[in-house]
């Protein structure tokens, strides 16, 4: 029953998944309503006052405003695939208690401590790491006596952005391009099918069976392309498990062991007032 020149409403309830669907069709109808008058972006003032509209807090706004710009430094590195051929990037994010400024200068530490990369490129908001090549730091990582992995020193780049969502909150992401570790487990099924090939290429000329040649390329090729695809999904794994390590301990500081603590102790007596 309705009154007199309201318009009639349905009592229906929806479930989760059709409030979002919803909702998701509403904002793309807005969005294309205010492309129709020329404008076909919106500035964060704007989908902010769109989202109290509807009652969406500015807190949750913000929120899913930093994720979505974290994507920007590797773009593609969302997709977390396995596939050899799919995107050679992962990463992972997380929103932290704590300063962007803060948060980004710890992870600096940690991953040049950890990791051995160094900053090639600072952003107020950003930074961009790559592994150093130094003689120590690739004994370091060659020798691996603290059995670290160094799995984050194989990428290409690591990338570390920032941006704040509320008072106190930052939301952290992180990102590494795995291309050259990917690269060289490629390079192994394509030479075994090249050695393949010429170790089949006689059998062309001494058996009445010429399609022979053709099984030592098929099998080597296999056999490399089964090793390659499970390495690199251990790798994946494992540089991924990494990145997640670094947000757990921004999340959950570690305390010093009782021998750092005596270094720090040591340290402390041994060095001259400031």
């Amino acid at each position: 029953m309705t009154s007199k020149g309201s318009l009639p409403t349905d009592s229906r309830a929806l479930d989760r998944a059709a409030l979002e669907r919803v909702l998701a069709r509403a904002m793309e109808l807005h969005v294309r309503n205010d492309a129709a008058d020329g404008d076909d972006q919106l500035s964060e003032t704007r989908v902010l006052d769109i989202a109290r509209e509807v009652g969406i807090s500015p807190e949750a706004v913000r929120q899913a405003m930093a994720e979505e710009r974290a994507r920007a430094p590797l773009a593609a590195a969302q997709r977390q695939g396995d596939q050899m051929l799919a995107d050679p990037a992962v990463s992972t994010a997380r929103v932290l208690s704590g300063a962007p400024a803060e948060l980004l200068g710890r992870l600096e530490a940690l991953l040049t401590r950890d990791e051995t990369l160094g900053v090639i490129r600072r952003f107020p908001d950003r930074l961009v790491m790559e592994p150093r090549q130094g003689l120590v730091d690739q004994l370091a990582r060659g020798m691996d006596f603290g059995g670290k992995g160094y799995y984050l020193s194989r990428a290409s780049e690591v990338v570390v952005s920032v941006g704040e969502v509320a008072a106190g909150r930052t939301h952290v992401a992180l990102a590494a391009d795995l291309r050259p570790a990917r690269s060289k487990r490629l390079a192994l099924p394509v030479v075994l099918l090249v050695l393949g090939a010429l170790a089949g290429a006689p059998l062309v000329v001494l058996t009445p069976y010429p399609w022979l040649a053709a099984i030592p390329p098929l099998v080597l090729g296999w056999i490399g392309w089964q090793w390659a695809r499970s390495s690199w999904r251990a790798l994946r794994r494992q540089a991924l498990v990494s990145l997640e390590r670094l947000l757990d301990r921004l999340e959950y500081p570690e305390k010093p062991s009782p021998a750092q603590q005596l270094i720090e102790g040591l340290t402390k007596r041994m060095l001259p007032p400031k």
